[in-house]
């Protein structure tokens, strides 16, 4: 079945990885997710999150360091302000839809990177740190079940002026 999520894709990542020889399948930010089933994506619900989205702009981040939520590994963002803002608008905008279904008491900015990842590994990753980066866009993405299969449902990209 699956579901969409609300994410900011973050493709410099896609760099690192081939890099290191391992692939992550659509290295963004979640920003909500999971988020509607896809049969109830309409031009009602798309139309919203471009209203949402229309005030803000892109920004530069850089990711950092690993951190880690017990075995999985993540990238964390710096700064974290822009991704929390913009989640907690999501999250006011649709009160129904919670972060991790509501799971987690705090919101933590992160681009997972797997969680079967070795020492060696993690230490390869962060030699490469950190990465720049810049959020241009929010997608509406739709995700497997098994988070093998993804498809970009709608672009949003971010205002570029001012920054």
């Amino acid at each position: 079945m699956g579901h969409t999520v609300i994410q900011i894709p973050v493709p410099t990542v896609d760099d690192l990885c081939r890099r290191l020889g391992f692939v992550l399948i659509c290295p963004h930010i979640t920003l909500l997710g999971p988020f509607v089933d896809l049969g109830d994506v309409d031009a009602s619900l798309i139309g919203a999150v471009r209203r949402i989205l229309k005030p803000h702009k892109t920004f530069d981040f850089r990711l950092t360091s690993v951190g880690n939520f017990g075995d999985l590994k993540y990238l964390a963002p710096d700064p974290t302000e822009p991704f929390i803002q913009l989640t907690q608008t999501f999250v006011a905008a649709f009160p129904q839809w919670p972060p991790y279904e509501g799971a987690f008491n705090k919101i933590i900015p992160h681009l997972s990177i797997g969680d079967s990842l070795s020492a060696p590994e993690v230490s390869a990753v962060e030699e490469c740190l950190p990465i720049t980066a810049t959020a241009t866009e929010v997608t509406l993405t739709w995700w497997s079940d098994d988070a093998a299969e993804t498809e970009v449902i709608e672009r949003f990209p971010l205002s570029t002026y001012p920054k």
